[in-house]
C-alpha cells in the first residue's frame, strides 16, 4: 500500500471522528432533526473510512496460493459495503424525520448550531478534495468511493445549513424535517450509483476507456500479423488484459519474447496499473488467411 493511500485512509478516520463530534454538538444545541441526519451520516462516514483502510491493507498484499491474481478485489468489496451503508443511513434519517413532519418543533440556538456544522463541513470538503486527487492518481476504487461519499456529505450539509438558515429567518420550521428528507433522497441516489459501479467491476465487465488505449497501442504495431480475443477486467486499481497475437512462422522464441516484452512496456505506459497477458500464436492460428494478412494491415480486434 502506497504511503499516500495509507496516510489518507488514517486521516479520513481521524477527520471523520472530529466531524462527527462537531455535528453532534450542532444537533444538541439546536435540536434540529436535519442536523441530526447530518450527524448520522457522519457515523456511516467513519465506518466507511475504517472499511477503506482495511481494504487498502488487504489489497496491498502480494499474490499467494489462494489468491493468484492478488487481493485487489478487497477495494471493490469495500466500495460495495459503503454503497449499502449510504442507503442504510438514508433509511435511518427518514425514520428519525417522519414524526417531525407532522409536529414541527421550534429550533433553538440555530445560529450556533449552523456555525458548528459549517466548521465540520469545511473539514470534510478539504479531505474529500485531497482524497479524490489521490484516488485519480492511484486508480483506487476504495479511495474514490469514500471521496464521493464525502463530497455527497459536503453537498447535503451545505443544503442543510442553507435550509435551516431560511427556516430560522422565516419561522417555517417544517423546513427542518423536509430538508432531512432531501438529504436522505440524495444519499439514496449516491448509494445506488456507488453500488452500480462496484457491481459492474465485480462482474468483470470490460474496461471500455482502457480498451481504447490498448487498441491504439496494438494498432500502431506492425511487428505481428494480427491480434484477437482482447479481453479486459478491473480488480481494485489494477486492469487485467488478455490478448492473442499472431507471428510469422519463422519468428524465433527469443524474438517473440522480445516483442512481447516491448509491447508490454508500451501498454503499461498507455494504461497505468495494467497487468498484461499476451499469448503468442503462429501464422496457422490467425483468424485471417495468410494471403489476406500479407495484403492487408493484419491487425484486427
Amino acid at each position: 500500500m502506497s504511503m499516500d493511500k495509507s496516510r489518507i485512509a488514517v486521516l479520513a478516520i481521524i477527520v471523520g471522528v472530529i466531524v462527527l463530534m462537531l455535528k453532534v454538538v450542532a444537533y444538541l444545541v439546536s435540536d434540529s432533526v436535519a442536523l441530526l441526519s447530518d450527524a448520522m451520516e457522519s457515523i456511516i462516514n467513519i465506518v466507511a473510512s475504517i472499511l477503506m483502510f482495511a481494504a487498502l491493507m488487504i489489497s496491498a498484499r502480494p499474490e499467494d496460493v489462494d489468491h493468484q491474481y492478488g487481493h485487489q478485489k478487497a477495494e471493490n468489496i469495500s466500495a460495495l459495503i459503503e454503497g449499502l451503508l449510504i442507503i442504510v443511513a438514508a433509511v435511518l434519517i427518514v425514520e428519525a424525520t417522519i414524526g417531525r413532519i407532522f409536529n414541527p418543533v421550534e429550533l433553538e440556538n440555530v445560529d450556533l448550531g449552523l456555525l458548528v456544522s459549517l466548521s465540520a463541513t469545511s473539514l470534510n470538503g478539504i479531505l474529500a478534495f485531497v482524497m479524490i486527487r489521490i484516488a485519480r492518481s492511484t486508480g483506487s476504487m476504495a479511495l474514490e468511493g469514500d471521496a464521493k461519499h464525502l463530497f455527497s456529505d459536503v453537498m447535503s450539509s451545505g443544503g442543510v445549513v442553507l435550509g435551516l438558515f431560511i427556516a430560522s429567518v422565516t419561522g417555517l420550521y417544517i423546513l427542518d424535517p423536509l430538508i432531512a428528507l432531501v438529504v436522505a433522497a440524495l444519499l439514496i441516489k449516491m448509494g445506488i450509483e456507488v453500488l452500480k459501479r462496484t457491481c459492474h467491476d465485480l462482474m468483470d465487465s470490460a474496461c471500455e476507456e482502457e480498451e481504447k488505449k490498448i487498441i491504439e497501442v496494438l494498432e500502431r504495431n506492425n511487428d505481428f500479423l494480427e491480434y484477437h480475443d482482447l479481453k479486459t477486467r478491473r480488480s481494485g486499481s489494477n486492469i487485467f488484459m488478455d490478448v492473442h497475437i499472431c507471428l510469422e512462422g519463422d519468428v524465433t522464441v527469443s524474438e517473440g519474447q522480445a516483442l512481447v516484452t516491448r509491447l508490454e512496456g508500451e501498454l503499461r505506459s498507455a494504461v497505468p496499473d495494467l497487468v498484461p497477458n499476451i499469448r503468442i500464436e503462429d501464422q496457422t492460428q490467425c483468424h485471417k488467411p495468410a494471403v489476406e494478412v500479407a495484403q492487408g494491415n493484419g491487425n484486427t480486434s
